[in-house]
C-alpha cells in the first residue's frame, strides 16, 4: 500500500540555542510531502511556531523528559514536529556534556550498523539490475518491496533476486499492508524457499489478529511497521502479532520515545531495526545512536537518505564500511552540517524566537 512517489525530500530543520551558546540540530522529514498521520512541512512549522516553541522558551533542554511533557501539554499528536525538538535537545545535551548521544542512551553495544537498501516494485529485470548494483557497491542487505496485484509475481521477484545476488546477501520483504492473511501466508511460505529473512507488515495496520495468524503460520519472522504506528506495543505483544518491530526516529516523537520502544522490544523478546523516512544526516545520525545503544536493534537500519538524494546537507556522508554505517563518535549527534547547503535549498524564510 503505497502512499505516494517522491522525487525530492522536504525536511523542516530546527536549530535550538541555549543561553550558554550551545546549539543543537533537529529535523522533521517528509518523504512524500506528508507523514502517514497527515503532518506536512507547513503544519510542522505552524505547530512549532504557535504551540511548541512558546511552551519551551526558557526551559532546560537537558531535561528531555520534562521537555516532552511540556510539548504534550501544549498540543496533542504532531510527533514529527516534537521529534525535531527532541533531536535538538539530545544534540545540545551531548555537546554540553562532551559525549556522544549514545552514551546518554546506555552506551554503545555496536560500533556500526548494517544498512538495508529497498528495491522498488518494478519489472523483474529492473529489480535484479538494481540489486546487483547495490551488492557491488557493498550493501549486504536488500529489502524487496512487494504487494503486486498478482502475488505470484512477488514470489518470482524474490526468486530472481536471490538467484542473481547469491546466498551471502540478506533479503527481506515489505508488503506495506498489501495482503490479507491467507495471501500473506502463501507468499511468505513460498518466499521462504529463497531464504527470506523476514516479511514486514503483510496485513493492514489495524489487523493485529491477521498479523498474528500469519505469524503463527510463517516459517520466517514477521515484522510490524505500520501496526506499531497504529497500535500500542503492548497490544502487538498481547496478540502475538510480530517477531520484530520497525522503529522510526520521527514517528514516536524522537530519540526519547524511539529508545523506549527499543527497550520495550528487548523486554518482550522482539528484535527490531531503525526504519528510514529519507532523513538528512541529522535524523540518520539520531537513528544510529539509538541503534548503537539498543541490543534489540539487531536487524540493521534503513537510513539511506544520503545515498538516495543527489545531495544532503551534511558536509560529507556518514561513512559506509562493509555494508554498515559507522556510528558518529563526536559529541552530541556528531554532525558536520554544511550551512551553505541549507541556505541553497531553503524554501520559505526561517524564523527566530527568543526567550
Amino acid at each position: 500500500m503505497n502512499i505516494g512517489t517522491t522525487s525530492h525530500q522536504e525536511n523542516v530543520i530546527v536549530r535550538l540555542y541555549t543561553d550558554e551558546g550551545v546549539m543543537g540540530y533537529g529535523e522533521a522529514p517528509h518523504m512524500v510531502g506528508h507523514s502517514a498521520l497527515g503532518e506536512t512541512p507547513w503544519t510542522v512549522r505552524v505547530v512549532l511556531r504557535d504551540k511548541l516553541i512558546p511552551a519551551l522558551l526558557g526551559q532546560d533542554p537537558i531535561r528531555i523528559e520534562s521537555v516532552w511533557e511540556l510539548m504534550q501539554k501544549a498540543v496533542p499528536g504532531n510527533n514529527r514536529a516534537k521529534s525535531s525538538i527532541i533531536l535538538a535537545c539530545y544534540d545540545i545535551a551531548g555537546k554540553a556534556l562532551h559525549t556522544p548521544v549514545y552514551n546518554l542512551l546506555g552506551g554503545k553495544v555496536r560500533d556500526s550498523i548494517p544498512l538495508s537498501w529497498s528495491l522498488p516494485i518494478d519489472e523483474p529485470d529492473v529489480i535484479v539490475k538494481e540489486a546487483l548494483e547495490m551488492a557491488e557497491r557493498g550493501w549486504t542487505i536488500l529489502k524487496l518491496k512487494t504487494g503486486r496485484n498478482e502475488p505470484a509475481a512477488d514470489v518470482e521477484a524474490m526468486k530472481r533476486v536471490r538467484e542473481a545476488v547469491g546466498p551471502n546477501i540478506r533479503i527481506r520483504a515489505d508488503a506495506n499492508q498489501a495482503y490479507d492473511p491467507r495471501t500473506a501466508i502463501r507468499v511468505v511460505s513460498a518466499m521462504a524457499e529463497w531464504d527470506l529473512e523476514f516479511m514486514e507488515q503483510p496485513c493492514p495496520a489495524w489487523d493485529l489478529d491477521g498479523m498474528a495468524t500469519v505469524r503463527r503460520a510463517s516459517p520466517v519472522m514477521i515484522m510490524a511497521d505500520e501496526s506499531l504506528k497504529a497500535n500500542p506495543i503492548s497490544e502487538i505483544v498481547r496478540q502475538g502479532a510480530a517477531d520484530a518491530l520497525s522503529i522510526y526516529v520521527c514517528d514516536p516523537g524522537g530519540i526519547l520515545n524511539a529508545k523506549k520502544l527499543a527497550v520495550a522490544a528487548e523486554l518482550n523478546h522482539l528484535q527490531g531495526y531503525i526504519g528510514g523516512a529519507l532523513e538528512s544526516v541529522i535524523g540518520s545520525s539520531a537513528g544510529l545512536h539509538i541503534a548503537a545503544s539498543s541490543p534489540s536493534v539487531s536487524l540493521g537500519c534503513e537510513m539511506s537518505g544520503q545515498y538516495l538524494l543527489s545531495e544532503d546537507i551534511g558536509a560529507e556522508k556518514i561513512p559506509l564500511k562493509d555494508g554498515c554505517l559507522v556510528v558518529p563518535t563526536a559529541p552530541g549527534l556528531g554532525l558536520n552540517i554544511d550551512e551553505e547547503k541549507i541556505k541553497r535549498y531553503e524554501v520559505g524564510a526561517g524564523e527566530t524566537f527568543h526567550a
